[in-house]
């Protein structure tokens, strides 16, 4: 689930192409040799080995590609030496949107900026005021639970308003998330701000 919303996160910006995913060392390693990516995004513990073994072998085959950090175990990493003109940010898991966002747009050229599939003010006056601010908390990468605990409402109370935001943009499930991801980004990245 995890790696689908990053995967909906970053088609969600135009100037970023999605090349491949992957979810072992070896996939991993084979998807560097293959595509030679300008940006990696790797967790350090895979189910056969250790992210980092995928960044040294992307930083030989390319140089000059960035590599970004997104782990449960970002604040005791310490970077190779090796990698170290290589690592654009070390990300720490829990804070992975807000935070992965911020960089990934930094690597952006300035001025660009995303677009939604649906123009943001027909979503805005499609949903009450309520719906739309749970709808901006799905596009930064919320869960129901993490949503209710913000707004103080119950995790039971938010799928209630999802089902209806749902129904008012008529999507639903990973289609929901993505379509919210993109005007989180397209709307609040040109803000240059995002809702507290």
């Amino acid at each position: 689930m995890f790696r689908q919303m990053m995967h909906g996160m970053l088609t969600a910006i135009p100037e970023l192409e999605v090349v491949a995913t992957a979810t072992t060392e070896s996939e991993g390693l084979a998807a560097c040799r293959t595509h030679r990516p300008d940006l990696l995004l790797v967790d350090l513990n895979l189910p056969d080995g250790h992210g980092i073994n995928v960044a040294r072998q992307l930083a030989k085959l390319k140089p000059s590609a960035k590599i970004i950090v997104l782990s449960g175990e970002a604040s005791t990493f310490i970077c190779p030496a090796e990698l170290i003109d290589r690592v654009h940010a070390i990300l720490d898991k829990t804070q992975a949107f807000d935070a992965l966002d911020h960089e990934l747009r930094s690597l952006l050229p300035k001025g660009r900026g995303g677009s939604s599939s649906v123009p943001s003010t027909s979503i805005r006056d499609r949903l009450s005021p309520r719906e739309y601010e749970i709808f901006l908390l799905i596009g930064r990468g919320l869960m129901s639970k993490e949503i209710g605990e913000k707004l103080d409402i119950s995790a039971q109370t938010v799928q209630v308003h999802r089902r209806k935001i749902a129904e008012k943009l008529g999507t639903a499930g990973p289609e929901l998330v993505q379509l919210a991801l993109k005007h989180y980004h397209t709307t609040m990245g040109a803000r240059g701000s995002a809702p507290a």
